[in-house]
């Protein structure tokens, strides 16, 4: 008994007559007398009445409807659950990262998630500040964010998965005359002109805090995100700067400039964001978890 032979039986219980059945399932109507009439050979018994008209179902065939609407309901209802799964593994997940990740291997991840998790899965990267990609996940044009965050991240809104924290390091000119210590404190540096990300990197508000803790307001002659760039400002005697540990060791080419570690050392937070929602689309939870899992810190 086939799958196919059910439905074609339930074709002509449903309509009562060999044509219209036929027309319905687009097989010829000899087509479909033969597939019934095998169906009955090999049960052994008679469902159709075909001497009435319309047809009719014999006793074992009225049998057969019921318990063979139960099955083709099962069947749909089994499909229908397995393209839920289906779409669990397949589509894109949109994920907004900053630049400087430090030590986290976003690449590495991707690609043993693909292989391991979801083979099937697509990601769409987007590069901005992590002010931006808070706005661009408040607004749904992300599903995660990969961002640095401050302090006082709003977890009334978003829920947040702790990855990384890295310290910050003061650069200076190697003829500073602070630059031989082996480590240094803000307060050092309270007279010294600063070279500060703009207002827009979570680093600035990461730097501002830690100075007016300390007790003063820096004196800030020039605003620039890149860490590469704070490098070449520095090495030019323009100021000083801070730096994450990851960043100077990546972008740092000049033997005339130097770091040194704080002596109340503050840093810089890397996090997995997410929407605060109660329920996500299933890729979203799938990566969630397997970051949680095998890369997660703590939990917000």
């Amino acid at each position: 008994m086939l799958l196919r032979q059910i439905q074609y039986f339930m074709a002509v219980a449903e309509s009562h007559h060999f044509t219209k059945a036929a027309k319905q399932l687009f097989v010829s109507q000899s087509a479909l007398s033969q597939q019934i009439n095998k169906l009955e050979d090999d049960l052994g018994v008679k469902l159709l009445d075909r001497i009435s008209h319309p047809i009719t179902l014999t006793p074992a065939g009225e049998e057969f409807y019921r318990c063979a609407k139960k099955i083709l309901s099962d069947i749909n209802h089994l499909e229908l659950q397995m393209q839920h799964y289906a779409r669990d593994n397949q589509g894109t997940l949109h994920i907004g990262v900053i630049t400087g990740l430090g030590k986290l291997p976003l690449t590495d991840i991707l690609s043993k998630f693909n292989t391991e998790i979801s083979p099937q899965m697509q990601f769409s990267l987007t590069n901005c500040l992590s002010k931006k990609l808070c706005h661009m996940l408040g607004n749904h044009e992300i599903d995660i964010a990969i961002m640095a965050v401050s302090d006082d991240f709003p977890t009334n809104d978003f829920e947040l998965l702790s990855l990384q924290h890295e310290p910050f390091l003061v650069i200076l000119p190697a003829a500073h005359p602070l630059s031989n210590n082996k480590q240094i404190s803000l307060q050092e540096l309270e007279s010294e002109n600063f070279i500060f990300p703009t207002a827009e990197n979570v680093s600035y508000d990461v730097f501002m805090a830690a100075c007016l803790k300390t007790g003063f307001t820096p004196n800030i002659v020039t605003y620039c995100n890149s860490p590469g760039q704070r490098i070449d400002l520095v090495q030019s005697g323009l100021g000083v700067s801070l730096i994450s540990e990851s960043g100077f060791a990546y972008f740092n080419n000049h033997a005339d400039v130097v770091s040194l570690p704080l002596t109340e050392p503050f840093y810089k937070h890397i996090a997995m964001v997410r929407r605060r929602e109660e329920k996500h689309p299933p890729l979203v939870d799938k990566f969630w978890e397997y970051i949680r899992i095998n890369y997660g810190q703590e939990t917000f």
